[in-house]
């Protein structure tokens, strides 16, 4: 994996596509809130060799950033052995405010008819939960959420707060 091109094309979507407006959603960019943590330099890209001996000190990690994000090679691990693996980390840090996110180029996340996916590599996602959840109350108060199905909801949002510290 060329590191130096992955971490241009992941810049570049965050730009073009996470940081802009989408008709489909409402007008809303995938992520309102990536824009001013990336000017404001609170996004950290790693690059990790294997998801299944990945594991940091979030608490070190994040003290200087708002988000990190670790890009892998997704072809060592399908989607499936990646959403098990990040649902048994998220059971060990979510009591601690740490929450991981999933990205895997074979597990298609679909909002509204619009791909959200990088597509490139593997990313894991890794920010303080509550923070996060702020960040999503906030967001659902001004209308954010609402081109979202129930099930886009459950998969993306809901199962955070069930977990939340």
């Amino acid at each position: 994996m060329d590191q130096f091109k992955v971490q241009s094309e992941l810049l570049k979507w965050l730009e073009e596509f996470v940081e802009a407006p989408n008709p489909s959603l409402g007008n809303w960019a995938p992520c309102p809130y990536a824009r001013k943590a990336r000017i404001d330099n609170q996004i950290k890209i790693e690059f990790i060799e294997s998801v299944c001996r990945y594991r940091d000190s979030y608490e070190e990690i994040l003290k200087d950033y708002e988000v990190v994000i670790y890009c892998f090679d997704h072809t060592k691990i399908t989607g499936q052995d990646l959403a098990e693996w990040v649902r048994h980390e998220n059971n060990i840090i979510i009591p601690n405010n740490y929450v991981i996110l999933e990205d895997h180029p074979d597990t298609i996340e679909e909002i509204n008819g619009v791909t959200m996916n990088f597509g490139q590599c593997g990313l894991l996602i890794v920010q303080e939960l509550n923070r996060l959840n702020t960040a999503s109350e906030q967001l659902k108060s001004k209308g954010y959420y609402d081109t979202w199905t129930k099930e886009n909801l459950e998969d993306v949002v809901n199962w955070r707060f069930k977990n939340d510290t």
